[in-house]
């Protein structure tokens, strides 16, 4: 009787993990946006030659701003073809999450690995597309799949760093390697530099899986 409690106890602690997970992501998904709009559009304002990409600008606003899905999709699809890497970025970006957004998940993912080995982005745009595409498919991807996303990366160099160390560790969470995650979201709540929003989660995620 004590093992079938203790087979069931943990598999409602599996449940409550994927639940808060799911909970995570769509906030992440949403928060993702303001912060990359946030960081991009600092470094676009900085180097704006207002004569040449004002018209940019507002095309980038209108498409972000219209109704229709095929004809938003088909404007920041111009956009991208621009000289300017910011908004560029910033394009294929939207477009993935567009894509997302209205349930094309794999056509999201598509365009993903397309900024990632797109070597005209920064390495920060790549970064937050390498972020994404690992968070929609941290439950998902197989462990090759996961790591080869990852094997490249100087994570430690990266302005993501924490997050993707704080992705690491959802995903051995999510794959039942309890110990090792806990362990790895303790050192991330201990670190003095790690973001709050990051260690609430972390000590959310610890509670969770005790």
């Amino acid at each position: 009787m004590s093992d079938i409690l203790r087979q069931v106890d943990e598999d409602l602690r599996k449940e409550k993990i994927h639940q808060l997970w799911k909970k995570y992501r769509f906030y992440a998904i949403s928060f993702f946006f303001i912060v990359l709009i946030a960081v991009i559009g600092f470094q676009f304002w900085v180097s704006l030659d207002k004569s040449k990409n004002e018209k940019i600008v507002n095309k980038y606003i209108n498409a972000t701003n219209e109704n229709d899905l095929n004809e938003g999709l088909a404007q920041l699809e111009e956009i991208i073809d621009s000289d300017n890497i910011y908004l560029s970025g910033l394009a294929e970006l939207k477009i993935a999450n567009l894509n997302v957004s209205n349930g094309n998940k794999l056509e999201g993912s598509i365009r993903l690995e397309k900024i990632i080995k797109n070597n005209k982005y920064e390495p920060l745009i790549k970064d937050l597309a390498r972020y994404f595409l690992l968070m929609l498919n941290v439950d998902s991807y197989s462990d090759d799949e996961f790591d080869n996303y990852l094997k490249n990366t100087k994570i430690q160099n990266s302005n993501l760093q924490y997050m993707f160390n704080e992705l690491i560790l959802i995903r051995k969470l999510l794959s039942g390697n309890k110990e090792e995650s806990i362990k790895g979201f303790q050192e991330l709540i201990d670190i003095p530099n790690v973001p709050n929003d990051i260690k609430i989660r972390a000590k959310k995620f610890i509670e969770v899986a005790n």
